[in-house]
């Protein structure tokens, strides 16, 4: 039953195409004949009048018309005149209407069956008339001699002689239009069947609502999707797309290199394998989950899609509560290190040895200070050093606050100096290993914030250093999705801050890392933490 609706709308599609060619070349062959039957009336009009005015111009007619032997002269004129122009006849009449000439010799000398009372008046006619052979196109015009009017000429064509002639044309061209319907409709017909691969069989009638489900179902999902053909433009973004890539103003069909973040391309014109497999992009500062595939049709592929989730903020989550457990198991296990320390304080004062206590306390002093100097003024900082640091700890790595650190009274650490110092610290504790060393400075002048992160790792080769930064990818063994993003990401808080960032080898022997950008005070009364993150 489906099939048979199927071919039943096909055949009606084809029945209206069809009509649509029939009916146009129907109406172009009317506007043919109306135009043929205009220009051979004019051409006939143009016939007879140049007859006419040729017969009345002759010095024979002029000469004889009105003598008694003027049917002896004239009327041979006619008669070839008639034979040589086809013109249906010519009629000359003299100045009391009597004809002297006329194709049918009976008629000669009986009046004349029209009105010459014009012409003999010295005007011109040129009109249709219905005379004794049916309806004739005529023209009439006035013999002159000595200038004097002696006569008239009467020279007509039958107008069913015309559309004879018309009707010879329509038989000549008429087998020109059929053709032109049949291959019409056989270029409709195919035309047809294209259209109906290129949207892989889908009715016409069903094209408007599967657009309709294909919008509804793309902008109401709340992951990102854009798609791209096969030469790389794009072909759809829905709203959540464009909102976590920065998109304004008309993209589709626009290259899809030229708009979109180049980490976020890579990923989606990548032929690698693994590029199948979800992956971390960075797209401005925004942390996505990015998830690549084919689009097939017909085991025919038509471009790619992307689909994108934004981790942003779950990422900044994870990270506080990693940072938080990390805090808690070093502040449970630095409980058990006090109380051990205090019983050791408590042996020296029992057995009277407040010399070696005070050594004891001096010596444990100086270790925390290497850890937690006290120069963080600023609590969200010093807590996420704090976390930094119980981390290293686990890892076998010393974390030093520099002493040399120092902030103004009225700074305080937003959300970028975070990220930035955290995603330094994480890199930089983790490329130092076990049994490696890092250190922080921290500088916060009048106008300028200054911070510094250096290891005692590997280091990162000049020729690396455009590459860490711009690309999102990592120096480390073992790299792969999700890995390379923090030194990218503070890349591009430091680019938005208009600051700068430098790479050297530090006194630790691994890589050096400082970035510096402006600051005032204003910028930091209440309220306005949140617009400089905008």
């Amino acid at each position: 039953m489906l099939s048979l609706s199927k071919h039943r709308r096909r055949a009606q599609l084809l029945a209206l195409q069809l009509g649509i060619v029939l009916g146009l070349m129907s109406a172009v062959s009317v506007v043919i004949l109306v135009f043929e039957d205009h220009r051979t009336q004019e051409v006939a009009f143009d016939r007879v009048h140049t007859v006419a005015v040729q017969i009345a111009a002759q010095d024979a007619v002029q000469s004889h018309l009105g003598s008694p032997g003027a049917t002896e002269v004239i009327a041979p004129i006619a008669d070839l005149a008639t034979s040589v122009s086809g013109v249906q006849y010519v009629t000359v009449a003299d100045l009391a209407g009597i004809r002297v000439a006329h194709p049918d010799p009976e008629r000669i000398g009986e009046q004349v069956s029209s009105d010459h009372d014009p012409v003999r008046a010295g005007e011109s006619f040129r009109g249709t008339e219905v005379g004794p052979q049916g309806v004739t196109l005529r023209a009439k015009e006035p013999v002159w001699f000595d200038g004097k009017i002696v006569g008239t000429v009467s020279v007509g064509i039958l107008q069913s002689e015309i559309r004879g002639e018309l009707l010879e044309i329509v038989g000549d061209v008429a087998p020109w239009i059929l053709g032109a319907a049949a291959l019409g409709t056989v270029a409709s017909a195919l035309t047809a069947r294209m259209v109906r691969r290129r949207i892989y069989g889908v009715e016409p009638e069903a094209v408007a609502g599967l657009l309709q489900s294909q919008q509804a179902l793309l902008f109401s999902v709340h992951d990102g999707v854009l798609g791209v053909d096969s030469e790389g433009r794009l072909t759809l973004v829905n709203d959540e797309a464009r909102r976590l890539l920065g998109l304004q103003g008309e993209v589709v069909g626009a290259r899809a290199a030229d708009m979109l973040d180049p980490t976020v391309h890579a990923q989606l014109s990548s032929e690698a394998p693994e590029a199948e497999e979800t992956r971390y992009v960075l797209a401005g500062e925004r942390i996505l989950v990015a998830t690549r595939r084919e689009a097939l049709a017909n085991g025919k592929s038509l471009g790619r899609t992307l689909t994108l989730q934004d981790r942003t903020e779950l990422e900044a989550t994870l990270r506080e509560l990693k940072g938080q457990r990390s805090l808690a198991d070093a502040l449970s296990s630095q409980a058990h290190e006090f109380a051990n320390r205090l019983h050791v304080l408590s042996g020296y004062l029992s057995f009277g040895e407040p010399g070696e206590a005070a050594e004891y306390l001096e010596r444990i002093s100086g270790a925390a200070r290497g850890i937690d100097s006290g120069v963080l003024k600023d609590p969200a900082l010093s807590g996420l050093v704090g976390a930094n640091a119980a981390g290293a700890r686990e890892a076998g790595v010393r974390l030093l606050v520099d002493p040399e650190s120092g902030t103004e009274p009225a700074w305080r650490a937003d959300e970028d100096t975070l990220t930035v110092v955290g995603n330094l610290l994480s890199n930089a504790i983790e490329a130092a290993g076990d049994g490696g060393a890092v250190r922080l400075l921290v500088s916060v002048g009048p106008d300028r914030v200054s911070i510094c992160v250096e290891d005692s790792g590997p280091g990162i080769a000049l020729d690396d250093v455009d590459e860490i930064f711009r690309r999102g990818v990592s120096s480390k063994a073992g790299a792969g999705a999700g890995r390379g993003i923090g030194l990218a990401l503070v890349d591009r808080v430091i680019r938005r801050r208009a600051g700068t960032v430098s790479v050297a080898t530090g006194d630790l022997g691994g890589a050096k890392i400082t970035v510096e950008w402006n600051w005032s005070a204003a910028s930091m009364r209440p309220g306005n933490r949140a617009e400089e993150q905008a």
